[in-house]
């Protein structure tokens, strides 16, 4: 008789568990998880939400075996909730060992600190992984929610994985970076209406937070059970009891987790002999062997950094000695999408097919016009130029007819003419009666403007400014300066050729809500092909039919297709959200950093998160913010010099683009964390500068 033939393995039954990561130390709010709120502790709160999300099979806590967490583990026991206790350190395990005990499938990660959470919004991740394309799913890589309702789902198969391999101390602390930052298939859940310009923080980590909740569940005690839409209501009806993440950074445990793996000391150099050895070749035939000030060897490290590059894709570019970094200079701003955009270069290489420089005017001028009428607030009439300098020497130049008058206040870095950089360091060449019309005046200080005015009453054609210049404008500054202009008969220019798009499709004047009567576009509109643009009034518009603004490239319409893609793409995708949550979390790390290694102030990231200036300041520690704290060169260099060994291409500002992903931050912030790490060392040394490597950066100029 033949043998029984054996039965085939009985496919595991679907089930979803969601494990809440759980512990009773705490640095800032020690036994927080069973602090109490509305009667009852914070984790019979979580528990009880998770467990009304429909599509959760099982809700159960994991937590250490250290004996502070005995009390939770008890009080687990006596209220019938499932408890796994495991390492302390290794949580990566405590959850595989939690979802292989208890049969998970799949597994929905949350923490215990997030007594908002919102089952509906569990429901929505899960509902998004189990469209079975990608192994983790989660709200938590950009952030469209509250910081509080952070919500991660993956596979069991996924988890064993990362169980299996991953290494570093923060992959085994954290869970999930493994499966981020790994090649698996992942996807973001979003909000239906982006909440993160709101700053909200749901979450309990500090003494603060904790009665912020209180009073949520207080407020909203008459109902048996409340969603996110509650929340916003009644925080919204009551602003006093709203709480913004002010000062606070999301995922700080993390960061301290990048610090604490992090190797101090000098990394080693990278070959750029042949970078070298093109630099040496151009300074014989280009001088300065740079077409940019701020692309030349002397803004890097000399010996140490590339000086010559020799393609780009994405966040990413290669040197000519195919060393790879992380970009965060993008051309000085231009690649708002990265390099090589392949729509962008699509779109100009249609044009290109069919000629890009004509004898006469084409369509896409016309159609590209209009579309940046619709879009900026004081647009009503558009000029076309290749570079940010002819924008805004148009734009004197037509206040100036305008006006009929020559003087003009500024604010910022306006480009290369004479009328402006004869009023700066730069003036070489610029004749001294150019440069006595030309007068500055500092940002959110509209006595210095007042001043500066009134010193030659009736003289000035305009008062031109960069609107946003990494601080944010006090509160009525940018409307009272208008005012102030006006008064003396001068008119507003917006210098918004960094600002512009990158702030939103209409510029800082459409987020400060203040229009101008015009305005200079450039950099980003093309993603790196050159145009740019004067736009404003149309009456004082109409004086470009007699000033001479007219050259032959003007009218190029291969940039004003890439522009026009350019701009759909930004008016009709996620990017400019994507850039801002990328650049949030770089700011936050970069921060958390510098106070983990007792160097903040003296390095800080200010600004917008999508275009951030890092400060490198004399003193130590918050001796930098006594004494005001001067720029220092060095420890600019120093940290120059160590991120572009480890693979960052930077100068002092985040130029954030669509194509920087959270994988190309979290190797920037590891970084980061080796390089502060390292000066936290250098910087106590009685000479610091003998661990630099070659040259210290020269400043070409400072105007912000």
């Amino acid at each position: 008789m033949p043998e029984a033939m054996p039965m085939p393995a009985m496919p595991m039954p679907a089930k979803t568990v969601a494990i809440i990561q759980a512990r009773m130390g705490s640095t800032r709010l020690p036994g927080k998880v069973l602090a109490e709120i509305a009667g009852h502790p914070m984790l019979w709160h979580v528990v009880q939400r998770a467990r009304r999300a429909p599509l959760v099979d099982q809700v159960l806590v994991a937590t250490s075996t250290a004996a502070s967490d005995d009390a939770l583990a008890a009080w687990c026991e006596q209220n019938f909730i499932p408890v796994v206790r495991g390492s302390e350190e290794d949580v990566l395990d405590r959850f595989y060992q939690a979802a292989l005990q208890h049969g998970a499938t799949t597994v929905v990660r949350i923490t215990a600190d997030c007594p908002l959470i919102d089952p509906q919004v569990l429901d929505k991740v899960i509902r998004r992984f189990q469209q079975g394309d990608v192994a983790y799913a989660t709200n938590g890589i950009r952030y469209t929610y509250p910081d509080g309702l952070d919500t991660e789902v993956f596979s069991f198969a996924a988890l064993e994985a990362a169980w299996r391999d991953a290494s570093k101390p923060s992959e085994r602390e954290h869970v999930t970076p493994y499966l981020r930052n790994g090649s698996f298939a992942i996807a973001n859940v979003e909000n239906e209406t982006d909440l993160s310009p709101q700053n909200l923080r749901w979450t309990v980590d500090e003494p603060a937070d904790l009665e912020f909740v209180r009073g949520v569940f207080a407020a909203l005690a008459h109902k048996e059970f409340f969603t996110m839409s509650d929340v916003l209501a009644v925080t919204a009806e009551s602003p006093e009891l709203n709480l913004l993440k002010a000062g606070i950074a999301a995922n700080e445990g993390y960061y301290k987790s990048l610090y604490a793996e992090a190797v101090a000391g000098a990394a080693p150099r990278r070959d750029v002999s042949k970078s070298l050895a093109w630099q040496a070749r151009a300074a014989k035939v280009i001088p300065g062997a740079s077409q940019t000030f701020s692309k030349g060897a002397n803004q890097h490290v000399h010996g140490v950094a590339p000086v010559m590059l020799q393609r780009g894709k994405g966040c990413r570019v290669w040197d000519v000695d195919g060393n790879e970094y992380i970009d965060y200079i993008q051309g000085l701003l231009p690649n708002i999408l990265g390099y090589a955009d392949d729509e962008v270069n699509a779109a100009a290489s249609a044009q290109l097919a069919e000629g890009h420089s004509f004898s006469l005017p084409h369509p896409l001028e016309v159609e590209l016009a209009e579309r940046l009428t619709r879009l900026i607030p004081c647009a009503e009439m558009v000029r076309f130029g290749k570079n940010g300098s002819d924008a805004t020497s148009g734009a004197v130049r037509a206040a100036r007819a305008y006006t009929k008058r020559e003087r003009i206040a500024c604010c910022g870095y306006h480009g290369w003419q004479d009328w402006y950089i004869g009023s700066t360091l730069r003036h070489a060449g610029v004749p001294q009666a150019v440069r006595e019309l030309t007068h500055p005046f500092a940002y959110n200080d509209l006595a210095a403007l007042r001043t500066v005015l009134s010193a030659h009453p009736g003289e000035f054609a305009a008062v031109i400014m960069e609107p946003f210049n990494f601080f944010q404008p006090d509160p009525g500054y940018l409307q009272s300066v208008k005012e102030l202009a006006h008064q003396h008969g001068a008119l507003l220019i917006f210098d918004e050729i960094c600002s512009g798009f990158h702030l939103g499709l209409g510029g800082a004047q459409k987020k400060f809500a203040v229009t101008p009567d015009l305005a200079c576009f450039g950099k980003a509109m093309g993603n790196g092909f050159p145009i740019a643009a004067v736009v404003g009034r149309a009456d004082v518009m109409h004086t470009f039919e007699d000033i001479f603004f007219s050259f032959t490239f003007g009218g190029e319409v291969a940039s004003m297709a890439a522009c026009l893609k350019v701009l759909d793409i930004l008016e009709h995708t996620d990017a400019l959200a994507r850039m801002a949550s990328v650049g949030r979390t770089l700011q936050d790390g970069f921060n958390t950093l510098a106070k983990l290694a007792g160097l903040y102030p003296q390095l800080e990231c200010i600004g917008e998160p999508v275009w951030a200036l890092l400060k490198f300041r004399d003193g130590v520690g918050e001796n930098a913010a006594e004494t005001g704290g001067s720029d220092s060169l060095l420890t600019r260099s120093l940290f120059s010099q160590e991120c572009v060994k480890r693979g960052v291409l930077l100068l002092v500002t985040h130029n954030l683009s669509a194509a920087h992903d959270h994988r190309a931050v979290e190797d920037t912030l590891r970084a980061y964390a080796c390089v502060i790490k390292t000066l936290a060392v250098w910087l106590k040394d009685a000479n610091p500068s003998r661990f630099l490597e070659g040259p210290a950066i020269a400043p070409v100029f400072k105007v912000r």
